[in-house]
């Protein structure tokens, strides 16, 4: 029988990563904003800025994140950001004050950048030579396991005893995911004496993957890249907080919404997945297609929440969890495609950079169009639009590169 290559195992810690930070870190921060709004009595203004310090410090720690991974190492820096985002769920149980809330986010931001899209990327790139956009939509999935099951779970226990100790239950979960991302995640195969995950029948094939030279692109290129993966940041940056507050103020249910958002946790498993899986078969062109457009189609769907339909609001759930690999997935294969493997590394700091940099500003506008109209349906059209921007700026780059 043949051994499962230990790459897979890689693939496995870095989804518990994801799992850790995005999933139980920033996607619950959407589950949780509500409770928290309500126990320091803030505006929808000041929500939009304890989400906006995150996504600062997120954005600062991301402008070293690759020379913090080359000093610490890639395993070292995962763990190190799992721990981190633990730590935060502590100072939310303590925080009295915006400023406390506002320190709590901050350490989450940090430890987010440290443990998630770039450092998995490079991870994912050491271990795996071919089926690398599968590698990075099977550790993406992690967050939409955990997504799953969650909110139900956190609904419960804070009724059941209160925001502060189930804070504190769920940084200590954190902590055990931690510990296993440490025993399963490894820096590069030579530490294990392996060589790179490659199912390719040609060895020239891989060699050449190995050796391939940066791609110098137009100066103009490589700026539209850029300003598509800033204008992408915003959707997929600052749709996901905002998501429970959205249906809260449109008067659906609390269980409800909880419920929606654990649906959500299940499309964003399989679109990760599939995601992962179009894109290794059809390519960065199509796949752009597939998942920026399913992305596109779940924003505007989002605007009809207050419909008060739930089938409405189930369908828009799938197509936004199905196109949101663009966070995770889409990063690495626009490196990948568009500066070759030996600019990868860079070009995924960098692309990242731009989406960090969109939610960045953003994130504070959907609390000021609420506080101004009452509502986040005219944040959600705002999205769609900068999506659709965003693939018309992409795909002509991707056509004329072919």
């Amino acid at each position: 029988m043949k051994r499962i290559h230990y790459a897979w195992f890689v693939c496995l810690g870095g989804s518990l990563a994801m799992m850790a930070t995005l999933g139980l870190g920033l996607n619950m921060l959407s589950v949780y904003l509500p409770e928290i709004v309500q126990k320091g009595s803030f505006t929808n203004t000041q929500a939009s800025w304890i989400t906006t310090v995150r996504l600062i410090f997120t954005v600062g720690t991301m402008f070293f994140v690759n020379q913090l991974c080359s000093c610490f190492g890639l395993r070292r820096a995962i763990t190190l950001g799992v721990t981190l985002v633990a730590c935060s769920f502590f100072i939310f149980a303590a925080a009295d004050s915006f400023f406390l809330f506002c320190c709590a986010t901050a350490l989450m931001g940090t430890g987010y950048c440290l443990a998630s899209i770039v450092p998995l990327s490079l991870t994912a790139g050491r271990w795996f030579h071919s089926r690398r956009s599968l590698a990075m939509g099977l550790i993406s999935a992690g967050s939409g396991i955990s997504t799953i099951i969650a909110p139900t779970l956190i609904t419960r226990s804070t009724a059941a005893f209160g925001l502060d100790r189930t804070f504190v239950l769920q940084g200590v979960v954190i902590l055990l995911f931690a510990a296993l991302v440490w025993l399963l995640i490894r820096n590069d195969p030579a530490e294990l004496g392996l060589s790179a995950y490659d199912d390719r029948t040609d060895p020239g094939d891989a060699a050449q993957a190995v050796r391939g030279e940066v791609r110098h692109l137009p100066a103009w290129q490589s700026f539209a890249i850029l300003f598509a993966a800033v204008l992408i940041g915003g959707p997929i940056g600052a749709t996901f907080p905002y998501l429970s507050t959205l249906y809260r103020t449109e008067g659906y249910s609390e269980m409800v919404v909880a419920g929606l958002v654990s649906f959500l946790g299940i499309t964003l498993i399989l679109g990760k997945i599939v995601c992962g899986q179009v894109y290794d078969r059809v390519g960065g062109f199509r796949g752009n297609f597939f998942a920026g457009g399913l992305l596109l189609v779940g924003l505007v769907l989002l605007c009809l929440a207050p419909t008060g339909s739930i089938p409405v609001a189930v369908a828009a759930l799938t197509a936004y969890g199905l196109g949101l690999a663009v966070t995770t997935v889409t990063p690495a294969r626009w490196a990948g495609d568009l500066y070759g493997e030996a600019g990868y590394d860079r070009a995924v700091r960098s692309i990242t950079l731009a989406n960090s940099i969109g939610s960045l500003i953003i994130c504070p506008i959907p609390g000021m169009l609420a506080d101004r109209f009452g509502s986040y349906v005219p944040a959600y059209g705002m999205f769609a639009a900068l999506m659709l921007a965003a693939l018309i700026i992409i795909q002509p780059i991707y056509a004329a590169r072919r």
